[in-house]
């Protein structure tokens, strides 16, 4: 398929299934350039810098669907509470309702902890401020607020690993449930 058919984002996407599927490790170029429907040379074109670059590109896809969908709903102007349900609802989506695995959690294992561990605990701790700062415009204290953050991500990536394990997605939702009894007193 020519480099101009294949737009951008979609290439991105298909790489994060990738990841998120089988991990960084797992990743072959062959896996990575089949997922995308292109040659090997042409992700190189692509990504100079490799699996690395392809990586570091799904992080960026990531991060820019985050701020989105999730941090800048966090920090709105609206309600506390409704930003909390739109939130929880988008975070839902992200993971497919439990079904999908976490980038952030395939980008810390094997060897991609140490190619990316700034970069992935900079983003588990915007989350966590980030949930903590809502926590704050729903009247919690600070250090309750920053108790809520921190649990608010726990519950999440944890029930993402006992759901998949278990084949089980009514345990992500439950947590997200958890997640809104929680933050709403």
């Amino acid at each position: 398929m020519a480099h101009s058919k294949v737009k951008a984002d979609i290439v991105v996407e298909k790489l994060m299934q990738v990841f998120r599927s089988i991990g960084y490790d797992g990743a072959s170029l062959a896996e990575l350039a089949s997922a995308t429907g292109l040659k090997k040379a042409s992700l190189y074109h692509r990504f100079p810098d490799g699996k690395v670059g392809m990586a570091n590109a799904v992080l960026d896809y990531g991060s820019e669907w985050t701020d989105e969908h999730i941090f800048s709903v966090l920090h709105a102007s609206e309600p506390a509470t409704e930003r909390l349900n739109a939130v929880l609802d988008a975070i839902s989506r992200l993971y497919d309702g439990g079904q999908s695995a976490c980038i952030l959690r395939a980008m810390s294992q094997g060897t991609a902890v140490d190619i990316f561990k700034d970069r992935v605990a900079g983003m588990m701790q915007h989350w966590i401020d980030a949930f903590a700062h809502l926590a704050s415009d729903l009247g919690h204290d600070s250090n309750a607020a920053e108790k809520l953050g921190k649990s608010a991500l726990i519950k999440i990536q944890g029930s993402l690993i006992v759901a998949q394990t278990l084949q089980q997605p009514s345990y992500f939702q439950e947590a997200l449930n958890d997640i809104r009894r929680d933050f709403i007193r």
